[in-house]
C-alpha cells in the first residue's frame, strides 16, 4: 500500500482525464486546472479556477503530452479564459509549495534543469521506452483510420508504402499485412530491409541520389505512411509521379515530405501528430498513468 498523495493535473486533453480518474480510484487527492469542460468527467476531483491554489501544497504535478508547444507556455487544449501559463511560473510555485515532482510529456531539457535546481524531480515521461512501445499501436491504428477516411478503397488489396520500420512502422506494417494490403517497407539500413523481407513485405532501399526504384514503387502506391522525421520525398521524386498517392505524415517535424512541393504537385497530404491522444485517448491515458506510476516509484517519490 502506498501513502496518499496530492496530485495537480494542469492542462491537456482526455488523456489527463483518464489519469485523474485512476489516481482518484487509488485514493489520492486530485486537483484539476485547465481542462475546461472535460473537468465534469472527473467526479471526486477538486476543480480550481486559478493555477496558484491548484499548485500550492501539491506533491506531484502532472503536465500533458506535449507539455508545451513553444517551450515557454503550458499547452492547454481547453484554454481556460485565454490565460497563458509559463512553465517557469509553474516551477516557481511548485518549489514554494513543497512539490516533490513534475512530470510532463516532451518536457524541455531547460525546464527539467530549472526544476531540479529548485530541488524538484522533473521527468519527461514521453522518453520512457515502454510508453513509446505501447503508443505504437494506437498510432498505427489511428493512421489506418485516416487512410480509410481519405480513400475510396478497402484495405484488402490496397497498395501501401510504409517509410521507416521502427516501433510505429513495424506495427503499422503488421496490421496492414494482416488486413490483406500489399505492403512495401522503405528504409536505409540493410538489417531493417532484411527484417521487413523476412516478415513478408517487399522492401525498397531509400536512395535519394538514385531514386528510380523508389519512384517505380510509389507509382503503384495508393497510400504512403511516413514515420521518418527527415525529408525523403523531395521534388525530384514527387514530380516523377503520374499517379498521386495519399500521403499520411506520422513523423514529427520536419516530416518526410516537402510540403510546399506536395501542395504544388497535387499530393494529398494529411498531417497526423499525436495520434494516440486523438484516436485512442482512453488507452493512451492508461499508458501514461502506468508510466507515471512506475517513474514515481522508481524515483522514490511514492513509497
Amino acid at each position: 500500500m502506498f501513502r496518499k498523495y496530492t496530485f495537480t493535473i494542469l492542462g491537456g486533453d482526455k488523456r489527463q482525464v483518464v489519469i485523474a480518474k485512476k489516481l482518484i480510484a487509488c485514493g489520492h487527492t486530485v486537483r484539476i486546472y485547465g481542462l475546461g469542460e472535460l473537468s465534469v468527467e472527473i467526479p471526486g476531483a477538486e476543480l480550481f479556477c486559478g493555477h496558484e491554489k491548484a499548485i500550492e501544497g501539491s506533491d506531484v504535478i502532472i503536465l500533458p503530452l506535449p507539455a508545451t508547444k513553444d517551450n515557454v507556455f503550458l499547452y492547454f487544449r481547453c484554454d481556460p479564459s485565454g490565460i497563458q501559463l509559463r512553465l517557469s511560473e509553474i516551477i516557481s510555485l511548485a518549489a514554494k509549495g513543497g512539490c516533490r515532482a513534475i512530470l510532463g510529456g516532451m518536457l524541455p531539457a531547460d525546464v527539467i534543469a530549472s526544476a531540479e535546481l529548485k530541488g524538484i524531480c522533473a521527468v519527461d515521461y514521453y522518453k520512457d521506452e515502454a510508453l513509446q512501445r505501447k503508443n505504437a499501436l494506437p498510432s498505427a491504428e489511428g493512421a489506418l483510420m485516416i487512410a480509410m477516411e481519405n480513400t475510396e478503397k478497402v484495405i484488402k488489396g490496397m497498395s501501401t508504402v510504409v517509410c521507416g520500420y521502427g516501433r510505429i512502422g513495424s506495427c503499422l506494417s503488421n496490421i496492414l499485412y494482416g488486413m490483406g494490403a500489399n505492403v512495401t517497407v522503405m528504409a536505409r539500413r540493410d538489417e531493417i530491409l532484411c527484417e521487413a523481407a523476412l516478415n513478408g513485405y517487399k522492401s525498397v532501399r531509400i536512395k535519394q541520389d538514385e531514386p528510380s526504384e523508389m519512384i517505380s514503387c510509389l507509382e503503384k502506391c495508393d497510400v504512403i505512411f511516413n514515420t521518418v522525421p527527415h525529408v525523403i520525398f523531395s521534388r525530384r521524386i514527387i514530380e516523377k509521379l503520374k499517379h498521386k498517392p495519399l500521403y499520411i505524415e506520422i513523423a514529427s517535424s520536419p516530416g518526410g515530405i516537402d510540403t510546399l512541393v506536395a501542395r504544388e504537385l497535387g499530393i494529398q497530404t494529411v498531417f497526423a501528430p499525436s495520434l494516440p491522444g486523438k484516436y485512442a485517448p482512453i488507452s493512451a491515458g492508461e499508458y501514461i498513468f502506468e508510466t507515471i506510476f512506475d517513474i514515481l516509484v522508481q524515483k522514490g517519490i511514492m513509497i
